[in-house]
């Protein structure tokens, strides 16, 4: 195991930075005695040297990070309640709210992001605003939390928007219109209720989706099908890549950055696209394809621009599903189980993960995401599809609709067939037991390993 690391740079140097992000908040008291330490091993050892300096670098750069944030927030406290002056510009836009950036609060540069609430919604993208309302600060300081993530320093109840300047281009407004576009004249061949599940699934589109299915999804452990993530970009490009061959497939570069972008930028995204993007260059150079090492490098070049997303559950569960299908399902083959195998070891690994973070587990998501895995598969392949023919002839886009449709309805059914038979448990584990479940997880996998892949050599 461990030659199969060194072997491996891009591992080394990942474990080296995720040590670094989790010692963040004790870089105080390490940053000396660990200098001193890689200064007095730069003469011993090299390599070592390099692994204390990646770990000092990137505890810096995360409490740098954690900093900015945490200094924003505060400010924004100390006003709490006030009328204040805004100008900034539009990040993303929802229904009822604005999500604004480049803020400038009171003459002063603020550090994150800002929900604006709306009644109407007549603004676009990275159109620079100014705004007068009351402040309020984010009481998510939850490393974890998603709005933490994000960066949401405050919420503004504004008195009045007044809208700057807008640019004559945006990408991100144009992206925006092209879901917009994609959406609507894929409505008019599905029903409500198909409409919003496919656009959820295949474009992130999720504003309308109804609660109904969104707690059925949840309550039978599919809700990770309903954000788009890594899994859509491999099926996707898994599915195009047999029909290009050569620098033909140099075609699907442009095609993942667009879908990437189109689909917000979730960390498991850009995860995904990174890894089918270094797929595809070795594909194109007649390289081999490591994907671990591809693993690791894509999360090295996502903790450079945001360690602080190592502690939310989009990295989390993203890196560790994929861990699991990439460095652990190979090894572990039972005979007449291999096709259930793969899927069977990313949900007991994410098991104790999914407890930790939920509370629960319903134990139908076992069987219910090996049934439901080629369905997905064809829906989420029919619904790129059905997005693509929106630009062709309105009968094209009727003929796959016709297609995906029984899809679509198999998948609600099975789901809502779940929902009348789910059992959970109900359980919060501490972060010691989460780390011991891992233990015994990991032994369980090392015995599995010994018992049939070497014995099946």
């Amino acid at each position: 195991m461990w030659n199969e690391i060194k072997g491996r740079p891009s591992l080394i140097l990942l474990f080296s930075t995720i040590i670094g992000i989790l010692l963040f908040r004790y870089t105080n008291l390490i940053f000396f005695p660990l200098l001193i330490l890689a200064l007095v091993f730069l003469f011993i050892k090299e390599k070592l040297t390099l692994v204390l300096m990646v770990i000092l670098l990137s505890s810096w750069w995360t409490t740098k990070n954690y900093n900015r944030y945490m200094v924003s927030i505060k400010s924004i406290e100390e006003i709490s309640g006030s009328t204040v002056n805004i100008t900034c510009s539009i990040k993303d836009i929802s229904k009822y709210r604005l999500k604004v950036k480049n803020v400038i609060l009171n003459n002063k540069r603020y550090y994150g992001i800002l929900d604006v609430k709306i009644k109407d919604n007549i603004y676009q993208h990275e159109d620079k605003l100014y705004i007068i309302g009351k402040v309020y600060p984010s009481r998510i300081t939850n490393i974890s939390e998603r709005r933490f993530q994000e960066r949401v320093i405050g919420t503004v109840y504004p008195s009045k928007i007044e809208i700057l300047s807008r640019q004559n281009f945006s990408l991100r407004r144009f992206l925006y219109n092209v879901k917009s576009r994609i959406k609507s004249r894929a409505s008019v061949y599905l029903d409500d209720e198909e409409a919003e599940l496919i656009m959820t699934m295949v474009l992130g589109i999720s504003e309308e989706l109804p609660y109904e299915i969104y707690k059925k999804f949840k309550v039978t452990g599919l809700i990770h099908t309903l954000v788009v993530s890594g899994t859509q970009v491999s099926i996707i490009t898994s599915s195009i890549m047999p029909f290009l061959s050569g620098l033909w497939l140099i075609l699907l570069f442009p095609l993942i950055v667009l879908y990437a972008f189109i689909t917000g930028l979730e960390i498991s995204v850009v995860r995904a696209s990174i890894m089918m993007g270094i797929n595809i260059l070795a594909h194109v150079i007649y390289e081999d394809y490591d994907p671990p090492s591809s693993l690791a490098f894509s999360g090295l070049l996502i903790l450079a621009f945001d360690p602080l997303s190592l502690f939310g559950s989009s990295f989390q569960l993203s890196f560790l599903a994929t861990f699991s299908l990439v460095c652990i399902s190979p090894y572990i083959r039972i005979r007449k189980l291999n096709f259930v195998m793969p899927t069977l070891i990313v949900q007991g690994i994410l098991a104790p993960l999914l407890l930790y973070k939920n509370g629960s587990l319903p134990l139908i998501s076992f069987p219910i995401n090996i049934i439901l895995s080629p369905l997905i598969s064809l829906l989420t392949i029919g619904g790129f599809i059905l997005s693509l023919s929106t630009f062709t002839l309105p009968l094209v886009t009727q003929l796959i609709s016709i297609i995906i449709k029984p899809i679509t309805y198999l998948l609600l059914r099975i789901v809502t067939l779940g929902n009348s038979i789910t059992y959970e448990i109900v359980y919060n584990p501490s972060i010691i037991e989460l780390v011991s479940m891992y233990i015994i997880i990991g032994g369980l996998i090392y015995i599995g390993y010994t018992r049939l892949y070497k014995d099946n050599k």
